[in-house]
């Protein structure tokens, strides 16, 4: 099984990733639940940690695979009146899908 590092962030930001979680089905076939559960909870102990991060995150495994994990609404966005449930979403994706 690869194992997956996030790269370091390349902006600083307020995203959460506390929507609804999505995987594409390229990334569903390939990984195992256990890969892209350690993924997702990596991610929610970085902005657990930090507050905040930027909307695009990278990993990249030890076989030079690299996936994106985007999320859609920052903080602010969240706050605002217009803002509904179903515009929270962040997705796991291969770089070669986006």
């Amino acid at each position: 099984m690869p194992i997956w590092i996030r790269k370091p962030q390349e902006q600083e930001g307020t995203y959460q990733f506390s929507g609804t979680f999505l995987v594409t089905q390229a990334v569903m076939s390939s990984l195992t639940p256990e890969e892209i559960t350690a993924i997702y909870l990596d991610i929610q102990l970085f902005v657990h940690d930090t507050g905040g991060v930027d909307y695009l995150q990278i990993y990249i495994s030890d076989t030079g695979h690299k996936l994106y994990f985007i999320d859609q609404c920052n903080k602010e966005m969240m706050e605002d009146e217009k803002f509904t449930e179903e515009m929270n979403y962040c997705t796991l994706l291969f770089a070669h899908e986006y």
